[in-house]
């Protein structure tokens, strides 16, 4: 038996098929984001005042599992693609999080997925997306939009790593029991 390390990338052959892995699992994050509103649901189970916690909490397996799937399933780089692919397509649609100004704001939402899709890739989809919370909230302390809350922070941060790391444990045991069978 080979392990998946051993056999990353190679699950999907064809430079046409991996893109069109990339495009699906970036719409998938796409729609799982755009049309999924957990707001509620996560403001009464999580009480800290804190933006972003969708991708805190969910963020693992919102985000992190389908760009950790197609960068095991089809190499290095499609990670990275399908990220700024899932973005791309959240931003052809609003701008991030329905903010206008500061214009630069969903810049801020591009470069955290750049980051998640890279780290995800190189390091594991933990650092992955705490990474994108990170650069989120750092945008909206900038903006003006919160006030640095510590604790909401590092529990929120905390539980972005785990998320994320489960993300990229599942995508990689998804990927395992492909190979197994």
């Amino acid at each position: 038996m080979r392990y998946v390390e051993d056999v990353s990338g190679s699950f999907v052959s064809g430079s046409v098929e991996k893109l069109l892995v990339s495009v699906i699992c970036a719409y998938v994050v796409f729609t799982l984001m755009t049309y999924i509103d957990l707001k509620p649901i996560l403001e009464a189970l999580i009480p800290l005042k804190a933006p972003f916690k969708n991708i805190s909490v969910l963020g693992g397996f919102l985000i992190v599992f389908w760009v950790s799937l197609a960068y095991r399933s089809c190499g290095k780089g499609y990670g990275i693609a399908t990220a700024l692919l899932a973005v791309s397509f959240c931003l052809f649609v609003s701008p991030w999080y329905d903010v206008i100004k500061p214009y630069w704001f969903s810049v801020a939402g591009f470069l955290s997925f750049l980051l998640l899709g890279v780290l995800t890739e190189y390091v594991n989809g933990g650092v992955g997306n705490l990474a994108c919370i990170l650069v989120n909230w750092s945008a909206a302390v900038i903006a003006g939009f919160i006030k640095v809350n510590l604790l909401a922070f590092a529990v929120l941060g905390f539980v972005a790593f785990i998320s994320g790391y489960a993300g990229d444990l599942a995508a990689k045991k998804v990927i395992e029991l492909i190979f197994k069978s």
